[in-house]
């Protein structure tokens, strides 16, 4: 056209629909404009949005601000002990553990912590599976102060070592089974070595107050990173009780839930559970991966507990099918991919079904669906 620009816009109907390409389409002639007009303007500051788009993403789809009472992991826990001390916490084969009696278990191993230098600005490796023993890892680590790393001994040995250098933790915890997937040269602590156990049980249960800060570390967890290698992403506890907060307003947990700690500890979806199961009077369901293969051996882990809320990818639930005894009335909360509408559809009856995403910056989640999802519409 005559002193402009003309066009015509070729779109995949697969991918969006015809308003989603034009609204495309009317950014980018609002960025040509702008750029054309004032040649020198710094990209940064071009506005893409128009007024009504800008409105809709601020006010429109965002929740109103709440007062959320800002405690690190360690209080939060300790909050919920104090509440309902004899309540069960951890629920696992063979047994279970009330909030007092895995607090008490926590405390020794935090003083023995303590004592081997860990506070605020340490880091601790944790190379435990899902086990009793990673949870009571984790809890004590954060009453010393300071921040645990999670290495699945499952990763390949050549990405352990490249966490355990990156990183440069005071401490590894391990476990026998599992005490060589930490590399040689490296100096591990077993906790289910004779002289270990024996050290630990010699500390007292009497309680302890944390001294990490809402600015310290609560944990460090690595990512794929943008340029193939790990990249270590460090979480404050600053974010943690927001989370919370988003959990029980969204998923509602309390006394009598009990949570599935499904995903691998070296996944941030890991504290999503631990803080879902644990700081909030319900009880976290832990059971080795072999019981969490998708399928029959899942099913019976989620009856057998009774289990009322867990998070699972949309890829564990596509290759089961749902039942009545599935997490019956519950929460069912799908996270680390796309959520497919077929699996809305066949989920979504009678439990309810949320839409959880976010980047391990955001303390797990970013954006939580407001309510149940239903149809077969992809969210």
């Amino acid at each position: 056209a005559e002193g402009g620009l003309a066009g015509l816009l070729e779109y995949s109907c697969d991918l969006f629909d015809p308003e989603t390409a034009e609204r495309i389409c009317e950014r980018f002639v609002r960025v040509l404009t702008a750029a054309a007009a004032e040649p020198d303007l710094r990209i940064g500051r071009i506005e893409v949005l128009d007024a009504d788009e800008r409105r809709q993403g601020l006010e429109g789809w965002s929740s109103a601000p709440r007062a959320v009472e800002a405690l690190t992991a360690a209080e939060l826990f300790a909050a919920r002990v104090a509440a309902a001390p004899d309540a069960p916490a951890l629920l696992f084969e063979g047994g279970e553990l009330s909030a007092a009696e895995l607090d008490a278990r926590v405390t020794k191993l935090a003083r023995y912590l303590v004592g081997m230098g860990v506070g605020p600005e340490s880091f601790v490796a944790l190379a435990l599976p899902r086990s009793v023993e990673l949870v009571v890892a984790v809890l004590a680590v954060w009453k010393a102060g300071g921040a645990y790393l999670p290495v699945d001994p499952a990763y390949p040995a050549e990405r352990i070592s490249y966490m355990l250098d990156d990183a440069r933790p005071q401490l590894v915890l391990t476990r026998s089974d599992v005490a060589d997937r930490v590399p040689d040269g490296r100096p591990a602590t077993v906790l289910d070595d004779p002289a270990v156990i024996a050290a630990v049980e010699a500390q007292s249960a009497a309680e302890i107050v944390s001294p990490a800060r809402l600015s310290n570390p609560a944990y460090v967890i690595y990512t794929s990173g943008s340029t193939g290698r790990p990249k270590g992403v460090v979480v404050s506890h600053a974010g943690v009780a927001g989370m919370l907060a988003t959990q029980l307003e969204r998923a509602p947990v309390g006394p009598g839930s009990r949570v599935l700690q499904f995903a691998s500890p070296s996944f941030d979806v890991a504290f999503w559970d631990l803080a879902m199961g644990l700081f909030t009077g319900a009880a976290l369901v832990v059971a080795p991966a072999e019981k969490l293969v998708p399928g029959e051996e899942l099913a019976q882990v989620l009856t057998g507990f009774g289990v009322t809320h867990a998070l699972l990818p949309p890829v564990v639930l596509a290759a089961m099918e749902p039942s009545d005894e599935l997490l019956p009335g519950g929460f069912l909360m799908a996270a680390g991919e796309a959520l497919p509408g077929e699996v809305v559809g066949r989920w979504s009856p009678g439990r309810t079904l949320l839409n959880v995403y976010g980047p391990t910056e955001s303390t797990v989640a970013a954006t939580v669906s407001g309510s149940g999802l239903s149809g077969s519409a992809t969210p």
